[in-house]
């Protein structure tokens, strides 16, 4: 075999193997790791069991422990850049929420997997304000600031998974209030069933490719 054949097949490999080990470097949130207290598993959950809650315009839907620009003390929600799995160098996205059955009258209650690593199931929630954040079922004054029941938004955005979620304690839907910056606070607001604020729509949706699931541990 020719040496410089086998030279350049030794330079291939070695730039290859180099660029998954930068993807990997790349991945790597110093301040995801300093918050998470530990991590439960040594894998990634399946991408069925937590889909990325996203906006309208595909804008992650992310709390504390999601990402670099949330503070840990931070407990509202956010929407962040369009990062479809992680694949941002600058913005990290992780993995987000499962959905259970609230009560039999078809509200549905929706549980962060990132706070596994910080000691509690936190739900999205909503308090008589109206400030949306993450707290534990037993902090809550009524079982109902977790409660959410999903609309049908106009045909036009059918196709596209989109859903209104109203809160079952005070009525409002869910809304991406846009900011100065990229990160946009999530609240409620009075809904518009007919489409007219888009800033009402959510979807669920599996962006998994090279994604953040707990501490130190991601998917490919």
């Amino acid at each position: 075999m020719d040496s410089n054949y086998l030279l350049l097949c030794l330079l291939i490999l070695f730039v290859i193997q180099y660029s998954h080990l930068d993807g990997v470097t790349a991945l790597k949130s110093e301040k995801l790791c300093s918050m998470c207290s530990n991590c439960d598993s040594s894998q990634c959950p399946a991408s069925e069991a937590y889909p990325h809650m996203t906006a309208f315009d595909d804008r992650l839907i992310a709390g504390a422990l999601q990402s670099d620009y949330v503070d840990s003390n931070d407990r509202r929600l956010y929407s962040v850049p369009d990062v479809k799995g992680g694949q941002s160098e600058q913005y990290n996205a992780y993995f987000g929420w499962k959905s259970t059955s609230g009560s039999a009258s078809g509200y549905h209650r929706f549980s962060n997997y990132m706070d596994n690593c910080s000691g509690g199931q936190s739900y999205l929630t909503v308090d008589k304000q109206g400030k949306v954040s993450l707290r534990s079922l037993n902090s809550l004054e009524s079982l109902s600031e977790a409660d959410w029941k999903s609309y049908n938004p106009p045909p036009k955005f059918n196709h596209q998974e989109f859903r209104l979620w109203v809160s079952h304690s005070i009525g409002k839907c869910l809304t991406v209030f846009p900011g100065k910056t990229t990160k946009h606070i999530v609240g409620v607001a009075e809904c518009k069933f007919d489409g007219s604020n888009v800033n009402q729509l959510f979807a669920f949706r599996f962006h998994y490719h090279k994604a953040f699931c707990c501490c130190g541990v991601h998917n490919e």
